[in-house]
């Protein structure tokens, strides 16, 4: 397996991993009240401090919050500072509020990010919300209270840094209000369909169909993310060879998939019918979007049937070379983890709905074209199609990266991570030489001990310690914990954020027995702190095996 250092992903919820969790006393066939934090039943759940039915999690109501049927309601009353981060997690805000540490996380809807807000915590765990804190010598923990509108609070939280967990996501911090707003794109008040909801597609003038090299795909701006692999989902099947999809697309399934909800074009939606080649280079895969066509005015009704035709057509392309510093890239392989044979150089364009600059992460980004080359071919060159409005932004992602394989086994399939420095910028910002705009953090160890050679009997509160890289402006480090099974995948997955060249892992994170292998990113932002804006530039170096 394969792990790709640019695919960068902040989303709190978005994790995916499976955690062992002692058996549950108090649940919703035993608790008519709520579950308090001691795993006990409170009958009542009706007041402020333990508010809650229906066997959920005992909330504790924010500020001038009441409890009313078991609901915390009302107005927060949570003061402090108020801030961005609206690009996938930004951290901001103000000053101590008393004892209290508040905050929210929300998603944003609209490519111009005024589209309304929706109070979520999908996928969150709204019980595993708190603070760690040093007493003394030690860590001690207060337990906080996620809200279901979006807003957290933590009381009684002493003065000075302290590290604020939100499930698996750890933030080290002085500030006493935070946001943690997730940009989404798209329309939020875009239907789903709920019914068989048809959208009789054809398009036409494909290249010949071969699983192989190509694939064919749909995108709507108001669903924020695209439908690939036409050619397999279609019915009937698309055979080989043919060069048109006529296919009943059940967009009910499309919406309970994918959560993408129904087009409208009278809200000023727009459709695109894609068609995508990959070729297979000693790299890796190059894709580049080959034939496209924009649908008409297409608006869809929940159990309706509309038709969407498309006539693809070759779109024109404008070549786009970067002229990679090689040096001085190479220079920096040995400084990614212990492996060091040679890197691959790659590239690739995204364009989105929302004008440039845009926010890329939480955005519908449709790739349009990729390079890859290995470290002593050419400088990759590719042809960037202008296949969607001018209006529509676009980002250039450049890399360097270096393999570094991991296995908790001898002999065991290895996990390759990447090792390696990553930018992203507008196109016009990478003319001229491309040089390493941050280098990876130097001289790291863990416990005193050489941090990318494996290490066994570490503590399961382990310290880190480096020093900060000698090029690029760094807004946040980034710590990824990633736990490995035996057959030597990412099982378990945390991430810990700190504005400091050194932390201390909070209890809870690593088991004695198991095996980890860290990742340490230096992480540069346009806006500053933890919020993926661009133009963005990261380094990440990979540890050994290490096992407490």
């Amino acid at each position: 397996m394969r792990l790709f250092a640019f695919a960068v992903s902040f989303t709190i919820g978005v994790i995916g991993a499976v955690s062992c969790t002692p058996v549950k006393k108090c649940t919703p066939a035993n608790c008519t009240g709520c579950c308090t934090a001691a795993d006990a039943c409170d009958t009542d759940g009706n007041t402020a401090m333990s508010c809650g039915k229906g066997g959920a999690l005992c909330d504790r109501c924010v500020g001038a919050q009441l409890c009313t049927a078991g609901v915390c309601q009302g107005g927060t009353g949570v003061g402090g500072g108020s801030g961005g981060g609206t690009s996938g997690g930004g951290a901001a805000g103000g000053g101590s509020s008393g004892t209290e540490f508040t905050g929210t996380y929300q998603e944003l809807w609209g490519w111009d990010g005024d589209g309304g807000r929706t109070a979520t915590l999908t996928n969150f765990d709204r019980a595993n919300v708190g603070v760690w804190y040093r007493d003394g010598g030690t860590f001690d923990y207060v337990r906080g209270f996620g809200n279901a509108d979006g807003t957290f609070v933590v009381r009684e939280v002493p003065a000075g840094e302290i590290t604020l967990r939100l499930d698996r996501r750890y933030f080290v911090t002085t500030l006493r209000r935070v946001s943690f707003d997730t940009f989404n794109g798209g329309r939020r008040d875009a239907p789903q369909a709920t019914d068989e909801t048809l959208l009789r597609l054809t398009m036409r003038g494909l290249e010949p169909i071969d699983a192989n090299t190509n694939r064919a795909g749909v995108f709507f701006t108001q669903a924020s993310g695209a439908v690939t692999n036409l050619e397999n989902v279609a019915r009937p099947v698309t055979p080989a060879g043919a060069t048109s999809i006529e296919s009943d697309l059940d967009w009910a399934a499309v919406s309970s998939a994918l959560g993408y909800g129904l087009p409208d074009s009278t809200k000023g939606d727009l459709g695109f019918a894609l068609q995508y080649r990959t070729t297979v280079t000693d790299a890796g895969s190059d894709t580049t979007l080959i034939r496209s066509a924009a649908f008409g005015a297409l608006t869809m009704a929940n159990g309706g049937t509309t038709d969407a035709i498309a006539d693809l057509t070759a779109p024109t392309t404008q070549p786009l070379t970067l002229a990679f510093d090689k040096a001085a890239f190479t220079a920096l392989r040995g400084s990614f983890g212990r492996d060091t044979t040679a890197g691959d150089f790659g590239v690739q364009v995204a364009t989105s709905p929302s004008p440039a600059p845009h926010r890329y992460v939480g955005q519908a980004s449709l790739s349009i074209a990729s390079a890859l080359s290995v470290e002593t071919a050419p400088t990759p060159t590719l042809d960037v199609p202008a296949a969607f409005p001018a209006s529509w932004g676009r980002a250039v992602f450049a890399y360097y990266l270096v393999d570094q394989r991991r296995s908790p086994t001898d002999g065991g399939t290895p996990t390759i991570f990447n090792g390696g420095v990553t930018m992203t910028d507008a196109p016009e910002a990478f003319m001229g030489s491309v040089t390493p705009r941050l280098t990876p953090v130097r001289g790291t160890q863990i416990e005193g001990r050489n941090f990318i050679e494996d290490q066994t009997g570490i503590t399961t509160t382990p310290t880190l310690a480096w020093m900060a890289p000698t090029t690029g402006t760094v807004s946040s480090y980034r710590v990824s914990i990633n736990r490995l099974d035996t057959s030597g995948d990412v099982a378990e997955l945390w991430r810990l954020y700190t504005p400091n060249i050194g932390v201390t892992l909070p209890p809870g994170i690593l088991v004695a027995g198991n095996a980890y292998v860290f990742e340490l990113e230096a992480l540069s932002f346009g806006q500053g702190g933890v919020s993926f804006t661009l133009p963005y530039a990261y380094s990440n170096v990979v540890s050994g095996v290490l096992r407490p």
